[in-house]
C-alpha cells in the first residue's frame, strides 16, 4: 500500500535554487528570483516545503527567514541517482547553524519515474523515513510539518535503517523541548539488516559523543547530558558505509522568574530572549539592548507568548535595521521588574 503526495518543484538554479512544495492547489505564481515573496506565499497558503539539493550560495546562503521557517521543514542531505548524486550534509549543518528548524531528507530526483530503488553513483538507495501514526496523507503531512523525519541510504535494496527512537526526556525528534532540569536523558534506538559501525551524537553542529558498536544491527544508546541551550541530532554509519541522519531536537533551558535565557548565544542570525513573567503581566514587557558604551541601540515591546514563557526574537540589528558588529551587548527586559543578561554577536 502506498500514499502519494502531489508536489511541484519550484525555482530556477540561476536564481535562488529549487524547492519542493507539497499539496498546493495551484502552481506558485511568484517570480523565481523573488525569494522573499516565495516565503510569504508559502506561509499564507500553509504549504509544507523542502529545500531541494541546496548548493553553496542558494537561498541567500540559507540565511534565516522567520516567515519561511514555519513551513520550510525539510532539507535534502542526499539527492540523485546514477551519475547525478549530490551530498548536502554541509548545507544541513549550515541551515541549522543559521537558525532554520529543518529536518534531513534523502530523495532520488531521477526524473524517470523510477522511485524507491534507484541508486546513487556509489550504489546506495536514498530514502526518507517518516514517523507517521498511520499510512494516510494527513498523517504524513503532519509528520513533515512536525519535522519527524530522517534521511537514510541503503544497499542492498533489501536493507532498511529503522530509527525507532531518538528522544530527549521522551520528547521526539523534530521538537523543541523546554526544561528546567539540570540534565536531560537522550535515547537512541535503531535497527537495520546491515550492521552498524558507529553512531554519532551531534550538538550544535559538532560531534559531541559517539559509540562504537561494530557488528551490531540493533543499537540502543542512552546518555545523560547536562542541560544547555542546544540542538542535538544523530548520525549513524553502517559497516558498508551507508548512513542516516536524524532530525534535531532543540533544547531550551527553562527560565525561572528571576532569570533571562538567551538561545542561541552567541547570536549568528537570530536569538530568542526568553523569560517567565508569571501568570499575570504587571506591565507590557519591553526589550532593550545596549552596547558596551551604555548606548541604547534597540528596543521593542513585540513579545510572543509561548506558554509558560514569553520571548522576544532579535536578529542583531538596530531599530533601523542596521547589522550590529560582533561583540558583547547588554540585554534588559522590563516587565514590572528588570531582568538582565549579556549576548554576544559572532557572525
Amino acid at each position: 500500500r502506498f500514499i502519494a503526495l502531489s508536489g511541484q518543484e519550484f525555482g530556477d538554479l540561476n536564481d535562488f535554487g529549487h524547492i519542493a512544495i507539497f499539496e498546493a492547489e495551484s502552481l506558485c505564481p511568484v517570480p523565481t528570483y523573488n525569494l522573499a515573496e516565495t516565503y510569504h506565499w508559502i506561509n499564507r497558503n500553509r504549504l509544507i516545503t523542502q529545500f531541494n539539493h541546496p548548493r553553496e550560495g542558494d537561498f541567500n546562503y540559507l540565511a534565516y527567514n522567520l516567515i519561511g521557517d514555519k513551513y520550510w521543514t525539510t532539507i535534502e542531505v542526499v539527492n540523485g541517482s546514477g551519475k547525478y548524486t549530490v551530498i548536502n550534509e554541509q548545507m544541513y549543518l549550515l541551515a541549522l547553524a543559521n537558525g532554520w528548524d529543518v529536518a534531513p531528507v534523502a530523495n532520488q530526483d531521477n526524473h524517470h519515474k523510477r522511485w524507491g530503488d534507484a541508486t546513487t553513483q556509489t550504489g546506495q538507495i536514498p530514502l526518507t523515513g517518516i514517523w507517521a501514526d498511520t499510512l494516510t496523507k494527513s498523517a504524513i503531512i503532519n509528520a513533515l510539518f512536525k519535522r519527524q523525519v530522517y534521511a537514510l541510504e541503503v544497499k542492498p535494496k533489501t536493507d532498511r535503517i529503522r530509527l525507532k527512537d531518538f528522544s530527549i526526556d521522551n520528547v521526539k525528534m523534530g521538537s523543541t523541548y523546554r526544561t528546567a532540569n539540570s540534565s536531560v536523558l537522550i535515547k537512541v534506538e535503531v535497527t537495520a539488516e546491515t550492521d552498524f559501525s558507529r553512531i554519532y551524537l551531534y550538538k550544535n553542529g559538532l560531534v559531541y559523543d559517539s559509540t562504537n558498536i561494530l557488528n551490531q544491527d540493533s543499537v540502543v544508546w542512552v546518555k545523560n547530558v547536562p542541560t544547555s541551550n542546544a540542538y542535538y541530532f544523530i548520525k549513524g554509519i553502517q559497516v558498508d558505509d551507508d548512513r542516516f541522519w536524524s532530525a534535531p531536537i532543540w533544547v531550551e533551558y527553562q527560565p525561572t522568574q528571576d532569570k533571562l535565557v538567551i538561545t542561541p548565544n552567541p547570536l549568528k542570525t537570530r536569538s530568542k530572549i526568553i523569560f517567565d513573567c508569571g501568570s499575570e503581566l504587571i506591565e507590557t514587557p519591553k526589550l532593550e539592548i545596549y552596547n558596551i558604551n551604555g548606548e541604547k541601540i534597540y528596543e521593542t515591546t513585540n513579545s510572543i507568548y509561548e506558554p509558560p514563557n514569553r520571548l522576544f526574537n532579535w536578529d542583531g540589528t538596530t531599530n533601523g535595521g542596521k547589522l550590529l558588529p560582533n561583540g558583547v551587548y547588554l540585554v534588559m527586559v522590563k516587565h514590572g521588574k528588570i531582568l538582565e543578561n549579556k549576548i554576544a554577536i559572532e557572525r
